[in-house]
């Protein structure tokens, strides 16, 4: 995997590549026996994984940076932009693989789980192999396998890498704010929120009617309790993503709980594990929510627990 291999000494761009094969099968048979569980599995492991944030955005910038130098190199007066190619090419193809382990150990430690976390890892797998086999095709024949790999690198890239943000931020994050003539080009439909918005008339006298304020009135949930785990819960509780088996996006699954048991008692507030959970200090390992989401007020707490005392009903 050097960075020149037509100059490279072959006896060590063949132990370059036996040791980068070697790291990569491991990698293949972590994630094949050790895949993410929902489960919290060390903080030495939660502490290290949560690095791949810093650690995912190296390979992403050189090996975007790879065909820039590939182009450039072309031509006549800059023939040493290709020699450096390959030297960063095969730094992407290291970091790369660095990010993917790294990226494993998030999602097996962390406690999640779902389809979303299990594709990124897996893509994670194969853009380091995709890498790798890029800078040890480059220099060799057939001549056209190497912009073919590079290609499919960079594409297989920029998935995983909107996969990552989806994870992170939430379906639709990219394109909630797009322009409207960016969105008509693209053909991207309108935010969901935003639709309903235009297409519902305004119904003032339900959000104000008899019991919108009373936390035992089945829509009290939908009106005020709903909204608020949205906002802060749902990302790292929903189909895609759930996080130590919990799942959030119904009231059905909420109430279901996790992997641990359920995490509300109807009528019983003082033994609902969520109230425990979002009253604790930030630097608290169980505080909720994690990962950055926006803390919930004093208020807001209130409300969960006024919708918990009165029964955790809902329509």
């Amino acid at each position: 995997m050097a960075s020149d291999p037509d100059q490279a000494r072959p006896g060590a761009a063949r132990a370059l590549a036996a040791a980068w094969a070697a790291l990569w099968a491991a990698l293949f048979l972590l994630a094949l026996r050790l895949p993410p569980d929902g489960r919290e599995h060390g903080n030495l492991g939660q502490f290290l994984g949560r690095l791949h944030p810093l650690l995912v955005h190296g390979p992403t910038a050189l090996l975007v940076l790879v065909p820039v130098l590939e182009l450039a190199g072309l031509s006549a007066r800059r023939p040493h932009l290709r020699l450096a190619a390959g030297w960063i090419l095969t730094l992407a193809a290291a970091a790369a693989l660095l990010a993917a382990f790294d990226g494993w150990l998030l999602a097996w430690s962390g406690g999640f789980r779902g389809r979303d976390v299990t594709r990124h890892m897996w893509d994670g797998v194969w853009l380091a192999a995709l890498g790798a086999l890029a800078a040890l095709a480059r220099g060799r024949r057939p001549r056209v396998a190497y912009p073919v790999v590079l290609a499919g690198s960079v594409v297989l890239m920029v998935f995983t890498a909107h996969i990552g943000g989806t994870l992170t931020y939430g379906e639709g994050f990219l394109s909630e704010k797009m322009p409207a003539p960016f969105r008509a080009w693209l053909g991207i439909p309108a935010p969901a929120r935003a639709a309903a918005a235009l297409t519902a008339a305004p119904q003032p006298a339900v959000r104000g009617g008899p019991g919108s304020t009373d936390p035992s009135n089945p829509a009290f949930y939908g009106l005020h309790v709903a909204p608020i785990l949205s906002r802060s819960c749902i990302s790292c509780h929903k189909p895609e993503k759930h996080k130590g088996g919990l799942r959030m996006d119904s009231l059905a699954l909420l109430l279901l709980g996790g992997e641990d048991g359920p995490v509300i008692a109807p009528g019983r507030p003082e033994s609902s594990d969520l109230l425990r959970r979002v009253r604790l200090p930030p630097s608290d390992d169980d505080y909720m929510p994690s990962d950055g989401e926006k803390p919930l007020t004093p208020e807001e707490i209130r409300t969960i627990e006024r919708w918990i005392a009165a029964g955790a009903k809902g329509g």
